[in-house]
C-alpha cells in the first residue's frame, strides 16, 4: 500500500496532487479501521527490506533538508500543525446532516447562545432612561474605571471562538479541505465558523455590558469569568464525549481522524489578506470596546445618566431658632420648618463625581432670580449625601464649614441620591436620628408614571383632559393630584376662589405655590378684612396657611407674578409676619378633608406654631367641601378675573 506522506516534495505539494482514497479522514466504521491496520502490517514488512538501501540513497538528501529547515526555523521559528478544533461545533461539518452527533453539536450551540441571550437581555430588560438603555450607573469609583478598562482587555485576549474560527478560515482552504477530507463539505465548514464568530460577538456584546454596568472590582471580573465559562461548554462537552460519556456515537464521532490530520498550511501569499483582515479585526474590536468604554466613562463624569430633576419630600421636622446669616454678614434667629424646602430640585453641576440639586421656585420650578435655593449635594468629609443651605449654620463655629450639613443621609459611597437607603439625620438643635427623606425623579418612562392619568412623552408626563371642558383632569408633575377645587366653602359659609392670574383664550394661569392652587378670600363667613388688603389660603410645603397681605389688592399682574416666582414661606417668614390660621400637616392637592386652627397667643409656652383652637369641633372633621360650581371652569375663571381687573 502506498502513502502520501505530508512532506513529500516540492512538486507534488504544488500541483495538489490529490491524495490515495485510503487516505482519506472521512468518518468510518471500526471494520475499516481494524482492516486499514491488518494491511498497513503487511506492507512494513515486506517495507523493511529495501529499507536500507532507501537510506542510504537519501540520506545525504535528508541531511541536507535538516539543515534547511533548521536554518528557516531560526528565521520563522516553530509552527503549531494546522488541525481541526476538538470542538463539539466541528460536529456541525464532520457528522452528516441530522445525524446524533450534528443535533447534539447544534443543542449545545443552543444552549449557549441561549444563556447568552437571556444574560444579554436580563441586563438591559430595565433600561428605560433615553440615553441609558444599558443601565450604566450615574457613576462609580476610579479603582472600578480602572477594573473595566483592563477586563475588556481580558475578556479580548480570552474569548477564543472568534480567532479559532478566522485562523481556520485563513489556513484551511476548499482545496486543501477537500485533498484531506474529500466527504467534508467547505460550505458547512464556513457556517460553522459563522457560528461561532457570531457567538464570540454576543459574547463581546455581553462582556461590555456586565462590565459598564458593575459598580464593584470583583463583580467586574466574576461576570467575565461566568460569561467565558458559557462558551467554553462546547468544549467540555467534546472532552465528554470522548470519554464515551454521551454514548458510542458520539464517541466515535468525537475520534475521527479528521481531528488528528494535520492540514497543508496555505502559501503565505493566497492568505495574506485574510491575515491582514484578522489582524486588523482584532484590532477594529480593542478600539470599538475602550472607545465605547471612554463614552460610558464621559457621560458619567459629566452626570449624564443622573436624573435631571427630582422632587423632594422632607417632613415635619422643626428646628427653633435656627441661625440665619443675612448678606451684611450678620446674624438671626429664624424657626425653620423643614417641609418648606420641599418641591423640586433641578441638576446643576457635580461635585466628587456625584451631581448638585438646587432648589427652585414653588412657582413654576424654575431657579429663583433673588433668593438663594438650598442645595443637596454629597459630602466627601462626612461621606454621606447632605442637605444644606449656604446662609443657614448649626452654630457659629460651622459658619466657614465646607459642609454645612442639616440632613445627612447614612454612610454611603453611592453615586445616586435616588438610591440611598436607611433613615437619615437631621439637625433640630441636636441630631435627631431615624429622620425620613423622600426623592423621586421628576421624569416619567411609561404611563405608569404617570399614574396612568396621563400619557409619557419626551419624559414627561401629559395629564388627560376633560371631554367636557377641555382642561386638565389632573395635574402634578406625575399627574398625581386631581383637578384642583376652584371655589372652597368654609364651615361658616366663607368662600375662597382660585386665584388666576391671567388668562390667554382657553388657557388660564393661576398662582400655585409648592404645586398647589393658592386661594382668595372671597365673601361670607366671620371674616372682615379691608377693601385693599386679601386673605390668601396657600400651601407651605406640608401644611395650608391663612395668610393675610396688606394693600394686596392694589397689586397688578407683575406684582403678583414676581412674588409668586420668588414665594419661600421660610424666608418670606409667612407664618411669623401674615399668618392668621393653620392646617394640619397634609400632601393633598387642595384643603379639603382636613382641620384648620386659628392661631391665638404665641411665646415660647405654645411652641413654634403657637396657640392653636379648632376652626370646627370635633376635630378630624375638617372645614373646608368642594360644591359644584355650577358653571363652566373658562366661565368661571373669566369672572372671577373680571372682578380682580385683570384682563
Amino acid at each position: 500500500m502506498h502513502y502520501q506522506s505530508s512532506g513529500g516534495s516540492g512538486s507534488d505539494m504544488e500541483e495538489g496532487q490529490n491524495l490515495r482514497p485510503n487516505n482519506n479522514f472521512a468518518p468510518a466504521d471500526a471494520e475499516n479501521s481494524e482492516q486499514l491496520s491488518h494491511n498497513t502490517g503487511q506492507d512494513s514488512q515486506a517495507g523493511v527490506e529495501s529499507s536500507g538501501g532507501l537510506a542510504n540513497n537519501l540520506g545525504n538528501d535528508t541531511a541536507g533538508r535538516v539543515d534547511a529547515v533548521d536554518d528557516r526555523s531560526s528565521i520563522i521559528g516553530y509552527e503549531d500543525p494546522i488541525v481541526l478544533t476538538q470542538s463539539t461545533h466541528s460536529f456541525l461539518f464532520t457528522e452528516p446532516t441530522f445525524s446524533l452527533p450534528f443535533l447534539f453539536a447544534l443543542g449545545i450551540v443552543m444552549l449557549s447562545y441561549t444563556c447568552l441571550v437571556l444574560a444579554l437581555y436580563n441586563n438591559i430588560a430595565d433600561g428605560n432612561s433615553p440615553g441609558n438603555f444599558m443601565n450604566v450607573p450615574v457613576g462609580v469609583t476610579i479603582d472600578v474605571k480602572v477594573a473595566q478598562y483592563l477586563s475588556l482587555l481580558v475578556g479580548l485576549i480570552m474569548e477564543e471562538e472568534i480567532p479559532e474560527a478566522l485562523y481556520l478560515l485563513r489556513m484551511i482552504s476548499e482545496r486543501t479541505l477537500h485533498n484531506r477530507a474529500p466527504n467534508l463539505h467547505f460550505g458547512k465548514f464556513a457556517f460553522c465558523a459563522v457560528v461561532r464568530i457570531v457567538m464570540g460577538y454576543l459574547f463581546y456584546f455581553n462582556m461590555f455590558t456586565v462590565v459598564a454596568q458593575s459598580t464593584a472590582v470583583i463583580e467586574i471580573f466574576f461576570d467575565v469569568l461566568a460569561l467565558q465559562f458559557l462558551q467554553q461548554v462546547d468544549d467540555i462537552a467534546f472532552r465528554l464525549a470522548k470519554m464515551d460519556v454521551f454514548g458510542k456515537r458520539l464517541k466515535r464521532a468525537s475520534t475521527r481522524k479528521c481531528f488528528r490530520a494535520t492540514f497543508e498550511r496555505l502559501p503565505y501569499s493566497r492568505r495574506k489578506k485574510m491575515t491582514i483582515f484578522v489582524k486588523a479585526l482584532y484590532v477594529f474590536n480593542f478600539c470599538v470596546l475602550m472607545a465605547g468604554m471612554a463614552v460610558v466613562t464621559i457621560k458619567q463624569n459629566n452626570g449624564d445618566y443622573h436624573c435631571k430633576s427630582i422632587t423632594v419630600h422632607f417632613e415635619d421636622y422643626i428646628w427653633e431658632n435656627a441661625l440665619v446669616l443675612d448678606s451684611a454678614g450678620g446674624e438671626e434667629e429664624m424657626d425653620l420648618i423643614y417641609s418648606y424646602f420641599n418641591g423640586v430640585y433641578v441638576l446643576d453641576g457635580t461635585h466628587a463625581g456625584r451631581p448638585v440639586y438646587t432648589e427652585q421656585n414653588k412657582f413654576d420650578n424654575t431657579p429663583y432670580d433673588e433668593k438663594i435655593g438650598a442645595v443637596i449635594r454629597y459630602c466627601e468629609e462626612e461621606g454621606a449625601w447632605a442637605f444644606m443651605h449656604e446662609n443657614i449654620r448649626k452654630d457659629r463655629n460651622t459658619r466657614d464649614s465646607d459642609c454645612p450639613w442639616l440632613l445627612r443621609s447614612p454612610d454611603t459611597k453611592s453615586f445616586n441620591l435616588l438610591e440611598v437607603s436607611g433613615d437619615w439625620s437631621v439637625w433640630t438643635g441636636i441630631i435627631h436620628a431615624g429622620a425620613s427623606f423622600q426623592t423621586y425623579c421628576n421624569g416619567c418612562g411609561s404611563e405608569a408614571d404617570c399614574n396612568y392619568h396621563g400619557t409619557c412623552t419626551e419624559r414627561q408626563c401629559g395629564c388627560d383632559l376633560s371631554e367636557n371642558d377641555g382642561y386638565p383632569l389632573y395635574t402634578g408633575i406625575h399627574c398625581e393630584f386631581s383637578r384642583p377645587c376652584l371655589q372652597l366653602v368654609g364651615d361658616g359659609d366663607d368662600r375662597w376662589n382660585i386665584l388666576p392670574i391671567e388668562k390667554i383664550d382657553y388657557e388660564f394661569t393661576s398662582w400655585n405655590a409648592y404645586g398647589r392652587g393658592v386661594y382668595k378670600y372671597a365673601w361670607g363667613g366671620n371674616v372682615t378684612i379691608p377693601e385693599d388688603d386679601a386673605l390668601l389660603l396657600t400651601y407651605s410645603g406640608s401644611r395650608w396657611f391663612g395668610s393675610y397681605y396688606e394693600g394686596a389688592n392694589q397689586k397688578g399682574r407683575d406684582d403678583w407674578l414676581h412674588y409668586a416666582k420668588e414665594y419661600h414661606a421660610f424666608w418670606d417668614e409667612v407664618y411669623k409676619e401674615n399668618t392668621q390660621y393653620v392646617s394640619n400637616p397634609t400632601d393633598r392637592s387642595e384643603p379639603i378633608a382636613v382641620d384648620f386652627f386659628t392661631i391665638g397667643r404665641r411665646g415660647a409656652k405654645y411652641g413654634p406654631l403657637g396657640e392653636l383652637v379648632p376652626l370646627r369641633e370635633p376635630v378630624g372633621t375638617g372645614y373646608f367641601e368642594c360644591p359644584p360650581l355650577g358653571m363652566l371652569i373658562g366661565d368661571f375663571v373669566s369672572e372671577i378675573l373680571e372682578k380682580e381687573g385683570v384682563s
